[in-house]
């Protein structure tokens, strides 16, 4: 088994924080679909600003409001306004087809 990229969001806005929230990042509906990514599904965010790295899970938020908020204890190394990168992986066999996948969506051009 091969642990591959399977999704990837680019250079995306973090819109919001709470600190005093459980640790998770909200998303977008509509950018869950297009990037592939299950609500709850783990990921690993990783800031443009200082290079910290923080896996944790992602739930949806309403579709079509932009929403990228960070709660919880990763607040302390992210914040509204920073540029984040998102990824998610997944487990193939050297034989099983990826076809389609990676995802790749770049925030930066068009998504906040």
């Amino acid at each position: 088994m091969l642990i591959v990229l399977k999704s990837e969001i680019q250079h995306i806005l973090v819109t919001a924080v709470d600190p005093s929230g459980e640790d998770f990042l909200q998303l977008d509906e509509a950018i869950l679909v297009a990037a592939k990514i299950l609500e709850n599904e783990k990921v690993l965010i990783c800031s443009q600003a200082n290079g910290a790295r923080i896996e944790t899970y992602v739930r949806k938020a309403t579709s079509g409001d932009g929403t990228c908020c960070i709660s919880g204890p990763a607040t302390k190394l992210m914040t509204k306004g920073d540029r984040i990168g998102i990824m998610t992986f997944a487990q193939w066999g050297t034989n099983d087809s990826r076809s389609g996948y990676p995802v790749i969506i770049n925030a930066g051009k068009g998504i906040r």
